[in-house]
């Protein structure tokens, strides 16, 4: 169903999203194409042409980044204007092998499209094509980037050090959210989706006969120790105020039943929505790490890797935006949300320019189809891009307004 408002009576369509609405079984079409070829991060070469193809045959001007990813600038003619408004999609499958039975599911074996950026993709390029198509209806530059790799969280930062934020004065990213009812979006201010690590922690001790365990330093039993001790830096050493988790998700030790184990290996992983508690987790975590492990005899280090830093939508800049949204899907569609203790590397556009983030609804009709993000059997209401290209266009153009406006 297409958003109507009413003027004096006299139902009006909101133009962005009747545009879009009459293109829509061609995105569908689209989107269902890229579905069926998935690409992991860095690997997005096919689809990377894809894009570029449809570019091409709009005629709109673009530049490719190493190794995969593109962007582009589309300047309007409304007014004279040097401020830029960047719209942003990641392009990256998973690695996981699709199980929705649905006809268009994934040709490229063990690769799945399951957290939607085949969606992202087809909203971006709606919108990309419209602005081009009407550059009379903004002034300024809106700059595109179709990103790879965010399953990794290293993709903003490779397309960041090519330079793609240059003279960005606003930064607008989406996701789509299997979950939300569709024609929904939502959004926050402030902190709204998590600081994601990812740790390794290597524990050391000396094997011997599982008859003998005075022999031996465990290992195993040092590593279970760890496991416990970290959860007071949670319950215990953070602000009960602050949302923090560590996860150590697998642990992998010993040889043998009646091997006393040499060395323990863990995995796992850190959210925080604050930026002090992230840049203090490491320090913490290696001195319990390597504490707890010399109590038991035993040696260990810590690897602690940085996957995404907490992704911030600027308050203003958020009012502004579901103002936009409001205007494609009415008020009461425009919902606030709440944070998100899942990741997206959408942040680190969001350290260099103010920025907003939504989260689009697609939940499907049928509750027994209905999965969350990164489900093999995830699947999402495709109408779901009506409103995302919508509104992409309806925030670009009007924080380009309020920025000229200034």
């Amino acid at each position: 169903m297409v958003k109507t408002k009413k003027t004096k009576g006299v139902t009006v369509l909101n133009p962005y999203r009747e545009a879009i609405h009459n293109q829509l079984d061609e995105l569908i079409a689209f989107r269902r194409e890229l579905h069926l070829h998935p690409e992991v991060s860095f690997k997005e070469f096919e689809t990377t042409d894809r894009i570029c193809r449809e570019l091409d045959k709009a005629g709109i001007s673009y530049y490719r980044l190493n190794p995969t990813g593109l962007y582009g600038d589309l300047k309007g003619t409304k007014c004279e204007s040097s401020h830029t408004v960047l719209l942003r999609s990641d392009m990256d499958a998973l690695s996981i092998l699709e199980q929705t039975g649905l006809d268009f599911a994934s040709v490229n074996e063990g690769v799945m499209h399951a957290c939607g950026h085949d969606n992202h993709m087809t909203v971006l390029l709606a919108a990309v094509k419209y602005l081009h198509a009407h550059p009379e209806q903004f002034g300024g530059t809106v700059r595109f980037i179709f990103q790879p790799a965010e399953e990794l969280g290293q993709g903003a930062k490779a397309m960041i050090g090519q330079g793609v934020m240059a003279g960005v004065d606003r930064a607008v990213g989406m996701h789509i959210d299997p979950i939300l009812p569709c024609g929904q979006v939502s959004s926050m201010e402030g902190e709204c989706w998590a600081a994601c690590d990812v740790f390794k922690i290597i524990v050391h001790g000396k094997a011997a006969h599982g008859a003998n365990p005075h022999m031996g330093h465990d290992a195993l039993v040092a590593a279970s120790a760890i496991v416990m001790a970290l959860q007071p830096l949670v319950s215990r050493e953070t602000d009960p105020n602050a949302a923090i988790v560590i996860t150590v998700g697998s642990i992998v030790s010993g040889t043998r039943f009646n091997i006393v184990a040499g060395d323990a290996v863990m995995e796992g992983t850190c959210r925080t929505f604050s930026r002090d508690i992230h840049a203090a987790l490491p320090g913490q975590m290696r001195r319990v790490v390597e504490n707890v492990a010399l109590a038991y005899g035993c040696t260990a280090e810590l690897e602690f890797t940085v996957a995404t830093e907490v992704l911030y939508s600027d308050p203003a800049v958020t009012r502004l935006g579901m103002q936009s949204v409001a205007k494609i899907v009415g008020e009461e569609n425009a919902v606030t949300c709440g944070p998100k203790m899942i990741a997206e590397d959408f942040c680190y556009y969001t350290l260099h320019a103010p920025s907003v983030f939504f989260n689009l609804g697609a939940r499907v009709a049928d509750e027994s189809k209905v999965f969350p993000l990164h489900s093999d059997h995830v699947v999402f209401d495709e109408s779901a891009i009506e409103v995302g290209a919508s509104v992409f266009i309806q925030t670009a153009v009007d924080l380009l307004d309020e920025l000229n406006a200034q």
